[in-house]
C-alpha cells in the first residue's frame, strides 16, 4: 500500500527598472509517503517431504507426530514494516537579465537550494555505521566454514544506528548538506543587430534532491525492525512447539552513508546560430558538463579475494565486518564528465516540406551510471578510481534526421486525377548512432569469492572475431580474448573495453489528406517502422560471461558456451495502415 501528498507553496516576483529585468522567487515543497513493507506477520509454512509422507501429506496432517523433520519450517516477520517517510525542499532565487546594450543581454542569478534528510514519523529509517562497529561484538561462527552464526552469540545491531536514538542527527540519517549554492550566468549576443546571427553562451550550478526510495529500502532490509523468527519441524496446532534453529546465516544490509552530500552537477555551452538564407538556418555549439558527489552503490563488506583463498580464508570469514553479508552502502563519491560538440540545420520549405538535421559528437565518463544497479557494483571496493570508464549512456556518434516532403505530383490537376493521386507526402525519421560501451564481462565462476568478478584481458577483443564456430553463431567480440583470474586475484577486465552495436533505422510514413468539408479532414496513412528492414543486434543480446570454470582456462568454450555471441536483433521491419477522421 503506497500513500502520497504533496503540498508546495511558491512565489515569484518581477519587476523592470531601466535596462534590468529582475525576478526573483521562493519555493517551500512539504511531501509524504507511506508504504507497506509487506512483510508476512501472519506467518508462513513450509511442508516438505520427510517422516514416510509426501510434502503435501504432511501438510493435510499437520504434520501430526512431527514426523517432517527440520526441513518443514514455520516462519514469521516481527513487524510489517510501515514507513511513514517526510521529505522537504526549501529553495528560493534571485536573477537579473541585463540589457547592457541593445544587441548584447546578460543574464546573472544565483539559487540556493535545502534538502534536509528525509525522516519517518515512527524514526524506522536505519543504517549502518563502520565507526561504530566493534570486532569484539561479532557473533560466533559455528564451524571453520563460517557459512552460519550461532543464535544468541554477538551483538545483531553492531554498528546499525536507528533514526531518532542513534544517527547523531536527530531523526534524520546524515546531516543536512547546507552549502548548496547555486549560480547561474548567461550571454546572448547579436554582432551585427540585424537578427541574422545570434551568439550565446552561458554556465550553471544545479544540485539534485536524491530519490527517497534509497532509504526507505534501509528500512525494509535491516534489523532492528526487520526480523524474522522461523521454527523447524512445526505443526498446525502449535507452530512455536517446533525447534528453534541453533544457528542463522548472516544479514544482507543496505546502508547510506555519513556524510551525504547534495549531488551536484556543472554545466557550460558556447554557441553560435546562423540564418545562411531566408528559409535556412544552422545552429554549432559546444556542452559540457561535470558531476560530482553523485550517488552510487558499494559493497563495503566484500571481501577481498587473495583473503578469501589464503590457508582457512572463507568469504564470510574474511569480511571487514564479520556476522553481516552483502553492505550495499550508497555513497556520494561517483563522478561523471561530459563534452559534446552539437550541430543543428534547419529548412522550413513551406508547403514543400521541412527538413532538420542533427549531430553530436560526444564523450560521456562516468564510475557509475545509478545508484542501485549490480552492474555499478565496483569489482574492487578499495580501489573506486578504477571504475572510471566510458558510461552506458554514452553514444559517440548520433546523427538524426526528419523530413516532410509533399509529392510534386499532379499539384495542379484536377477532379478524380487530384483526389487520388495529388496531395501525398512522405515524411520519415532516420537516425544513425554508435552503439553504448559494454557494461562489463563477467565470469560466471568466481570459485567461492576467491576470483575477481571480471576475467583476465589478454587480447583484443574486436580482433579475430571468429565466424560459424559454433555453425550458425554470431560472435560480436572474441571470446579468447579473455580467461578466468586466478584464484586469489582480481580480473584485468575493466568496465567499457569496447562498444556494442550501434543503430541504423529509418521510419518512413506515406500519407494523403482529403477534406470533405472545411472543418473535417480524412487522412489515410501508411507507417513503415525500419522501413528497409535493417539487421540490427541488440546490444543487451550480447552474452557478456565468460562461464570457464579453471583458473587460466581461455574463455573461448566453443560449441557449449554462448559467450562473446549475438542472441537477439532489434524488430524486423513493421507496416501500419491507418485511417483518420479529423473534426471540430
Amino acid at each position: 500500500n503506497i500513500e502520497y501528498k504533496n503540498f508546495t507553496l511558491a512565489d515569484n516576483l518581477s519587476a523592470v527598472r531601466g535596462n534590468h529585468s529582475l525576478k526573483g522567487g521562493v519555493v517551500a515543497t512539504f511531501e509524504s509517503k507511506n508504504e507497506n513493507a509487506n512483510n508476512v506477520t501472519q506467518g508462513s509454512f513450509s511442508f516438505t517431504a520427510g517422516g514416510g509422507r509426501t510434502a503435501f501429506q504432511n501438510f493435510l496432517t499437520g504434520n501430526s507426530g512431527g514426523l517432517c523433520g527440520a526441513a518443514c519450517t514455520y516462519s514469521e516477520a516481527e513487524t510489517d514494516v510501515v514507513n511513514h517517510l517526510r521529505f522537504n525542499r526549501y529553495e528560493a532565487y534571485v536573477q537579473d537579465s541585463w540589457h547592457i546594450r541593445p544587441r548584447v543581454t546578460l543574464d546573472l542569478g544565483v539559487r540556493y537550494s535545502l534538502y534536509p534528510s528525509p525522516t519517518d514519523v515512527n524514526n524506522m529509517l536505519t543504517s549502518f555505521v563502520p565507526a561504530l562497529y566493534n570486532p569484539a561484538k561479532a557473533p560466533t561462527f559455528s564451524s571453520t566454514a563460517n557459512t552460519a552464526l550461532i543464535v544468541g552469540t554477538g551483538d545483531p545491531l553492531n554498528g546499525i544506528v536507528v533514526a531518532g536514538t542513534s544517527t547523531g542527527h536527530g531523526r534524520g540519517l546524515f546531516a543536512t548538506d547546507k552549502g548548496n549554492i547555486a549560480p547561474r550566468v548567461g550571454m546572448t549576443w547579436d554582432p551585427k543587430g540585424d537578427g541574422e546571427s545570434l551568439v550565446r553562451a552561458g554556465f550553471g550550478v544545479y544540485y539534485d534532491q536524491a530519490l527517497v526510495g534509497i532509504f526507505e529500502q534501509n528500512a525494509f532490509t535491516n534489523p532492528p525492525y526487520v526480523n524474522t523468527v522461523s521454527f523447524q519441524n512445526p505443526t498446525f496446532s502449535d507452530p512455536k512447539a517446533g525447534t528453534a534453529p541453533s544457528t542463522r546465516g548472516v544479514q544482507n544490509l543496505i546502508a547510506t552513508s555519513d556524510p551525504f552530500e547534495t549531488p551536484r552537477t556543472m554545466q557550460w555551452n558556447i554557441g553560435i546560430s546562423k540564418r545562411l538564407y531566408k528559409r535556412g538556418a544552422v545552429d554549432v555549439g559546444y556542452v559540457g558538463s561535470r558531476g560530482d558527489h553523485l550517488i552510487r552503490p558499494v559493497d563495503i563488506n566484500q571481501p577481498q579475494p587473495a583473503d578469501v583463498n589464503a590457508p582457512g580464508g572463507t568469504v564470510n570469514g574474511s569480511r571487514p565486518y564479520k556476522g553481516f553479508g552483502t553492505i550495499n552502502m550508497r555513497q556520494t563519491t561517483a563522478r561523471s564528465r561530459y563534452n559534446g560538440l552539437l550541430f543543428n540545420f534547419r529548412h522550413e520549405g513551406g508547403r514543400s516540406g521541412l527538413l532538420n538535421v542533427s549531430y553530436t559528437l560526444s564523450r560521456n565518463k562516468t564510475d557509475a551510471s545509478n545508484d542501485r544497479d549490480a552492474v555499478d557494483l565496483p569489482q574492487n571496493p578499495l580501489d573506486l578510481d578504477a571504475e572510471y570508464a566510458v558510461a552506458r549512456t554514452d553514444r559517440t556518434h548520433i546523427l538524426t534526421a526528419n523530413f516532410v516532403y509533399e509529392l510534386p505530383f499532379f499539384r495542379k490537376a484536377k477532379g478524380i486525377s487530384k483526389a487520388t493521386l495529388g496531395g501525398w507526402q512522405v515524411s520519415g525519421i532516420a537516425t544513425y548512432s554508435s552503439g553504448p560501451p559494454i557494461s562489463r564481462v563477467v565470469t560466471g565462476n568466481t570459485n567461492g569469492g576467491r576470483r575477481g568478478i571480471r576475467p583476465n584481458l589478454v587480447s583484443d577483443p574486436l580482433a579475430n572475431v571468429p565466424t560459424n564456430n559454433p555453425a550458425g553463431a554470431i560472435y560480436w567480440f572474441n571470446p579468447a580474448a579473455f580467461s578466468v583470474p586466478a584464484d586469489g586475484t582480481y580480473g584485468t577486465s575493466q568496465r567499457a573495453i569496447f562498444r556494442l552495436p550501434g543503430r541504423k533505422q529509418w521510419d518512413l510514413t506515406v500519407s494523403k489528406n482529403w477534406y470533405p468539408s472545411s472543418k473535417t479532414r480524412l487522412q489515410f496513412r501508411a507507417d513503415f517502422i525500419n522501413a528497409f528492414d535493417t539487421v540490427q543486434f541488440a546490444p543487451g543480446n550480447i552474452q557478456n560471461t565468460c562461464n570457464a570454470a579453471t583458473a587460466g582456462a581461455s574463455c573461448a568454450v566453443f560449441g557449449t558456451d554462448t559467450f562473446g555471441q549475438i542472441t537477439g536483433t532489434r524488430a524486423p521491419r513493421e507496416i501500419q495502415l491507418g485511417i483518420k477522421f479529423f473534426f471540430n
